[in-house]
């Protein structure tokens, strides 16, 4: 396909990137913004392609959509919009800082989508001028790094969103004792004091400078303990409610002071509500309403719930409380190295079909790296193309999912799909929770913590499922990186997944051919595949992130190889007679945590993981 090259660089940039030469006797491509059409039409005539659209990425989506229909001849396509923000938040906290460069290429395809909001989640990786420990060898983003990808953004008609937290899930800060003085408990921030109120303004001025968008996202999440450290010392027991409200309103009046209009999470109010839980149902919330401010963006989030219902009664909820209610719903990528799209798919489904019919108009796609970030930014890109077409589509085929994501990505659907595989050997694949992927890697094979939810044949399907991956990494392209990576961890695991169960019964059974057998060959080729696995990971870390953060990554990848090493030395000096026993193996077997139910369980915690002892 040829097209005349435009006047727009920003156009020429996706129309090349779209794989379209530009010359100068190709098709002609007009275009022109009209905000009443509410969403885009596309319209081919012999070698002239005319595109309105109302907001900017729609004429981004409109191009793809040109793309794809070039071989039917003449044709009009025209879409309108369903909801007036559609994108997601990406996790740049959890190690990972996510490069300039990825984050150029994320925006391209965000706005090929469709797509018109990516929030940056940054908890202490951005730029505060004055206080260099807040991000301190964390990668966090400099003021410049963050004007540069508001103005490129801005060019594909994608608006950045700052999201901090001005309450808690400030882990890494706190750790400094430069800010222990603003700390409660925990990691939650002193309400009522001054000092952490001239803090968060330093912050949000910060931000001011390199952000155009009227909008913050302001976190206040997850704060359970909020007054019930130093503050209960300082002022005695206050209400949670109340506490909350005082400390939202003080944030709010700085957004202001600065130009933004918040929006935080609604779990909190939900929580306090209900004595701690936020999926309580049937409960009048009417008497919140009073305790959130005007003027202030409610966002209601959900990753688990499995039918319409509970997502239109959640969202009413919410609407109790605040005027303007935002959904955010999860693109699974936070248990281990594989995704779970088969739950984030079926579940969104679910979301924005009740968020259309219920009258909300905001939605975007949670992208979290909870426990390190382990998990390719890119593999759960097919549900923000869900997120997109749900945004101008009531329904549609997996065929035609299939063919925008081709054309908005590159990458195979299908293919993507595979990348469940590693954290279902047992066929649990709706179950999002679980991930053996993940703590069967990490877990010490002489400990066996997770063993007892082994089953005979995960070996096997661990190595299948590494055939299955190979394939697909032959065949995607710029992808092949993400199957090779779970290939590699596939094949680490065709050995381990099943290697203290054998180990163990070898001992117990006082079978030294079998033990001399694990030595000479198992442990080997685990150490040998870990190896491997170590580098691939590496290589994907450094395709999407800054450096940063990588070396936790580094260190637990080593610890599986040392602790495997350090298991055939024990394993041969026994089978030596240099020692009577192996304490470690004589230890009972029992179900992790007491979760008696063999398959489904999740762990995403690698500390819990891999020891049971007291780290520093």
């Amino acid at each position: 396909m040829k097209v005349k090259k435009t006047e727009s660089v920003q156009i020429n940039e996706i129309l090349e990137y779209l794989g379209i030469i530009l010359t100068d006797d190709g098709l002609t491509l007009d275009y022109e913004e009209s905000p009443e059409l509410n969403g885009l039409e596309v319209v081919k005539q012999g070698d002239r392609i005319v595109i309105i659209y109302s907001q900017l990425s729609y004429l981004f989506r409109a191009i793809g959509i040109a793309k794809e229909n070039m071989d039917k001849g003449d044709f009009q396509i025209k879409e309108t919009s369903r909801f007036s923000l559609n994108g997601m938040m990406v996790d740049c906290s959890r190690n990972a800082v996510i490069s300039i460069e990825t984050l150029k290429d994320v925006i391209k395809q965000m706005a090929l989508m469709g797509h018109n909001t990516i929030m940056l989640y940054t908890e202490d990786t951005y730029e505060i001028e004055g206080e260099p420990y807040f991000g301190y060898m964390r990668g966090r983003y400099t003021i410049e790094e963050l004007t540069f990808l508001d103005n490129y953004a801005a060019g594909f008609g994608v608006t950045l969103i700052p999201c901090i937290q001005t309450l808690a899930h400030l882990n890494a800060a706190v750790n400094w004792n430069v800010y222990k003085s603003l700390t409660d408990i925990d990691d939650i921030l002193l309400v009522d004091d001054e000092k952490t109120y001239e803090f968060i303004e330093k912050a949000i001025s910060s931000l001011r400078k390199s952000f155009r968008s009227y909008r913050i996202h302001i976190g206040m999440d997850e704060a359970h303990n909020v007054g019930r450290g130093r503050y209960l010392d300082k002022h005695g027991d206050v209400d949670k409610t109340e506490l909350m409200q005082r400390h939202l309103e003080r944030v709010q009046q700085i957004c202001k002071k600065y130009g933004f209009r918040p929006m935080l999470w609604g779990d909190m109010f939900f929580r306090i509500a209900n004595g701690g839980e936020y999926y309580a149902r049937g409960s009048d919330y009417s008497n919140l309403k009073k305790c959130v401010p005007d003027d202030i963006d409610m966002v209601y989030w959900d990753y688990y719930s499995l039918t319409k219902e509970e997502y239109e009664n959640l969202a009413a909820a919410h609407k109790t409380i605040a005027d303007n209610v935002a959904f955010a719903g999860g693109a699974w990528k936070w248990t281990s190295y594989a995704p779970s799209l088969f739950h984030s798919m079926r579940v969104s489904r679910l979301a924005l079909k009740a968020c259309y019919e219920n009258g909300i108009n905001e939605v975007f796609a949670t992208l979290w790296g909870d426990d390190g970030n382990e998990a390719s930014l890119y593999s759960v890109f097919p549900v923000l193309q869900l997120f997109a077409e749900y945004g101008f589509h009531e329904e549609f085929t997996d065929e035609y999912l299939s063919r925008r994501f081709k054309t908005c990505t590159g990458g195979k659907l299908r293919d993507f799909e595979l990348l469940d595989l590693p954290n279902f050997p047992a066929g649990a694949h709706d179950n999002a929770g679980s991930n053996p992927s993940k703590y069967l890697l990490y877990q010490d094979t002489m400990l066996g913590l997770f063993d007892k939810h082994v089953a005979e044949g995960f070996d096997d399907y661990y190595a299948k499922t590494a055939e299955t991956l190979w394939e697909a990494a032959g065949r995607n392209g710029r992808y092949n990186y993400l199957f090779e990576t779970l290939a590699c961890l596939c094949d680490v695991l065709k050995n381990k997944s099943e290697a203290g169960i054998k180990i163990k019964y070898a001992y117990d059974r006082k079978d030294v051919q079998e033990l001399q057998r694990i030595v000479d060959e198992t442990l080997p080729e685990i150490i040998s595949d870990a190896e491997k696995f170590r580098d691939a990971v590496e290589k994907q870390w450094f395709k999407e992130n800054k450096p940063f953060g990588f070396e936790i990554i580094d260190v637990r990848i080593a610890g599986v190889i040392q602790r495997t090493k350090t298991a055939k030395t024990r394993l041969q000096a026994y089978l030596d007679n240099q020692i009577t026993r192996l304490e470690e193996l004589e230890q009972e077997r029992l179900f992790f945590d007491g979760h008696e139910n063999k398959f489904d369980i999740c762990c995403y915690n690698w500390r819990r993981i891999f020891s049971p002892g007291v780290f520093p």
